[in-house]
This record gives C-alpha cells, sequence and structure tokens, in this order.
C-alpha cells in the first residue's frame, strides 16, 4: 500500500509538469482468509475394567530324603523360605552337620555331638539363608530329612510340652508368660530359644541338669529347644 501511495505521488508530480493530468488509482482492498473449519473433537473411549487379583494357592512342598554313612558332602535342590530339619545317627564318635549357601558360603553348625542322634532344627528361618549343600561328618549311617515349616508341631496355651533332644514347636491362644523350664534328666548344653515378629531371644543357655523360670515375650510364636536328654516346658499365659 506504501509503494502505490508513493507512485501516485510520483505521477502526480509528473502529470503537473507535463500539464497532464494522473488518473486517480483506488487501492485494492485487502480481503482477510475465510477462518479455517475446526474438527469437532474425538470421542475418548472409556477406560476398561482391571479383573481383581486371583488368590493363588501355594503348595506345601514335598519332604527331601538324603542318606548316606560316614564323612560326606551332599547338595540338595530346597525351596526357598523356612523348613524344619529331621536327623538321625546311628554311629558311634563325632557327628556333626553343617550348611551352606551358594558359593562354599557357611551358614551354621546345624548339629554337633557325640553318638547316636535324633532331633529336628530350624533350617533357613533367616531370610538371607539358602541352603544349597551339607557337609557331614559321621563314622556311621545318617539321615537328613527336610520337613516343610507348615508340618511344625504346634501346641495351644497354656499347656507343658514334654520332649526329647533338639526339637521345635510353635504355639497358639492366648499371649505367652512364663516358661518353665525343667532338664533334670538332660545332659550337656540346655537352651531355648523363643521366637517374635521381630526376631529371636536366647532364653536360656545352661549346662544341665537345669530348672528355671523366665519371662516370655508376649509375641513369641515359636520355641527351638537345644538339648541332650529329656526336657519339660511349662508355658503359662495371660
Amino acid at each position: 500500500m506504501k509503494r502505490l501511495l508513493a507512485l501516485v505521488a510520483i505521477l502526480t508530480l509528473i502529470s503537473l509538469a507535463c500539464g497532464t493530468s494522473v488518473p486517480s488509482v483506488t487501492p485494492t482492498p485487502t480481503v482477510p482468509p475465510l477462518p479455517t473449519k475446526t474438527p469437532a473433537p474425538t470421542s475418548t473411549p472409556r477406560p476398561t475394567s482391571t479383573p481383581r487379583p486371583t488368590a493363588t494357592f501355594t503348595p506345601i512342598p514335598e519332604p527331601i530324603l538324603l542318606t548316606g554313612s560316614g564323612d560326606s558332602v551332599t547338595d540338595v535342590d530346597k525351596w526357598r523360605g523356612p523348613a524344619l530339619l529331621h536327623l538321625t545317627y546311628t554311629g558311634g564318635g563325632n557327628f556333626a552337620v553343617i550348611n551352606y549357601a551358594a558359593g562354599n558360603q557357611r551358614i551354621d553348625l546345624l548339629v554337633n555331638t557325640i553318638g547316636a542322634y535324633e532331633g529336628t532344627v530350624p533350617l533357613d528361618f533367616l531370610d538371607t539363608e539358602h541352603t544349597v549343600r551339607f557337609e557331614i561328618h559321621a563314622s556311621g549311617a545318617w539321615t537328613l530329612e527336610i520337613r516343610p515349616f507348615a508340618t511344625v508341631r504346634r501346641v495351644t496355651l497354656p499347656t507343658v510340652v514334654n520332649g526329647k533332644g533338639d526339637d521345635v514347636f510353635a504355639v497358639t491362644g492366648p499371649n505367652p508368660d512364663l516358661l518353665k523350664a525343667d532338664a533334670s534328666q538332660a545332659k550337656g548344653n540346655f537352651a531355648v530359644w523363643a521366637w517374635t515378629s521381630s526376631g529371636r531371644d536366647l532364653l536360656i543357655n545352661e549346662i544341665a541338669p537345669y530348672t528355671g523360670t523366665v519371662l516370655l515375650d508376649g509375641d513369641t510364636f515359636l520355641f527351638v529347644v537345644v538339648a541332650d536328654g529329656p526336657w519339660s516346658l511349662d508355658i503359662t499365659a495371660r
């Protein structure tokens, strides 16, 4: 537009000098572009309903039986999680069993005794433990049976639990209060461990014969007994 006006001015000056008239030039109006049509919004599909998770049933694993005689190292393909290890030994001399994790990392000395033995001990009770191998020191025949933890003996409080040798048992019912232990007919080391939701506590660790009473955490749900001979535990509740 500015160029057009300047051109008109120049032509006017030329016409005045020449005595001729210059036709007027009318600028062409600028036509704004037509607005484009906005497409209609698309419909958003409704979210699909998520199905509820179905309850899964974890079957109880089958026991694992290992047998042998004399010194031995045996591998085992055990499920992950806590279990019970039931051991028997019919020979003489020292009988010791050690369990190992992957890479031959020693976990625990499970049994260390002299002569014939039968007992049950905890296996892989801690989350960081997973047994893949046993080392056995013996001079006679032995058996190791790995049992699911679900098979643990359960008693309802208050009660008196009798046993012989190493053992593991769970308690149900009212909160535990006192434990009265009688290992007057046993010999050697006598120990009682109590397991709660926060861990384990060594309640008794004495040389038999032993009798005594100790306090219990009301959250106790499991006992592990280490003994050489008969014992009795009178557990009260509150």
